[in-house]
């Protein structure tokens, strides 16, 4: 007798989250090595966001529950930050809130 497991299927949402992420935590790479004369406390928070979003971009490809709860401590720590520098709008609320109700709909079929 065989048995085979299967990996529940991807959710397309969940999908098109990873991708994005992915491609911000490289676009991000590239913002801060084309930005001339930042400061360096903003040139890492830009390196520390790309990695946190290249990592939560592979979490959530691979469906993993860590990277829902890696991206949400982080979109709280990017408000603060958004805040104190005085760049912050509504949209800086709205993606993460969209990014973590997918997520969290999804999260019962994550490991």
């Amino acid at each position: 007798m065989t048995e085979t497991t299967s990996k529940p299927n991807r959710p397309s949402s969940v999908t098109l989250i990873s991708v994005l992420a992915i491609y911000s935590g490289i676009l991000g790479f590239y913002f801060v090595f084309s930005l001339g004369n930042q400061n360096l406390g903003g040139k890492l928070f830009y390196i520390f966001g790309a990695i946190v979003f290249l990592a939560c971009g592979m979490g959530f490809w691979l469906m993993k529950k860590w990277a829902i709860y890696t991206y949400a401590v982080f979109a709280i720590i990017d408000q603060i930050a958004l805040i104190l520098m005085g760049r912050w709008n509504i949209l800086a609320l709205l993606i993460p809130v969209i990014v973590l109700y997918i997520g969290y709909k999804h999260f019962s079929k994550m490991s």
